[in-house]
């Protein structure tokens, strides 16, 4: 008669071996998952920073050459020469701050997005006057030549974002 033996402790080996792993591989998917979280909310904060710098040649280092660019209340812009045209005529005109509340961050392979509520307060530098815009937008990327770099930017008034700016900016 054959005895069948169950060696306890290499079960038990097995079972602690495959939670390790388990908890290795969801630690290492964070880091991941965090660092892109950081690399692209890294790149929504390139856009404010190039607008409020008055950097019109900086601003469209970010976008691809066919992107489109459709701001509420303006028609849709397409490629670069049509969105530089369109921003060159405002940007740099005024003292211009920006606050960003990133609500959503994902990326699918080479295409990724970010969705923010958004606070602009730009104050002319000519007349003084004060324009306020505070809406919802959805930057689009794609992975262009390893970067990544805007093909949809789109930015819509939506009622639940509105002034003043949670950080108090007025």
């Amino acid at each position: 008669m054959r005895k069948c033996v169950f060696d306890s402790s290499s079960s038990a080996h097995n079972r602690s071996y495959r939670v390790i792993s388990a908890v290795v591989g969801l630690i290492l998917s964070s880091v991941a998952v965090a660092d892109f979280e950081n690399e692209i909310a890294a790149e929504g904060g390139k856009w404010a920073h190039y607008y409020e710098q008055g950097d019109l040649d900086g601003l469209m280092t970010l976008y691809v050459d066919d992107a489109i660019v459709a701001l509420h209340g303006q028609p849709a812009l397409f490629g670069t020469g049509a969105i530089r045209d369109y921003f060159s005529t405002r940007i740099g005109k005024a003292e211009s701050i920006f606050e960003l509340d990133y609500e959503l961050r994902e990326t699918h392979g080479e295409i990724a997005y970010i969705i923010s509520k958004y606070w602009l307060k730009a104050v002319d530098k000519q007349s003084g006057a004060t324009y306020r815009d505070a809406g919802r937008s959805l930057l689009v990327y794609k992975k262009h030549n390893g970067q990544w770099k805007i093909a949809a930017d789109i930015d819509q008034a939506t009622p639940d974002v509105s002034w003043p700016a949670p950080s108090g900016l007025e």
